[in-house]
């Protein structure tokens, strides 16, 4: 039950802390360095109001790095 709450608490917080994403942010305007990842650090400079569980739950793959795909995740 308990992880029922956990994943409808989270879908929940992405759909409102990624609002912003949805005003046009594209993943080339977040991915400051460039490097073909997004870090927190830039997706909170960003979108300051999503949380680090909401990014550490779109990140698959748990590399503390967003991929295009994850990226695309967050998305609502």
């Amino acid at each position: 039950m308990s992880k029922r709450l956990t994943a409808a608490l989270l879908v929940g917080a992405f759909t409102v802390s990624t609002a912003a994403l949805a005003q046009g942010m594209s993943f080339d305007a977040v991915d400051s360095n460039q490097d073909g990842f997004v870090t927190f650090e830039e997706i909170s400079a960003a979108v300051p109001s999503l949380s680090e569980d909401d990014f550490n739950a779109a990140d698959m793959n748990q590399d503390s790095l967003l991929d295009p795909d994850e990226f695309e995740a967050v998305q609502p």
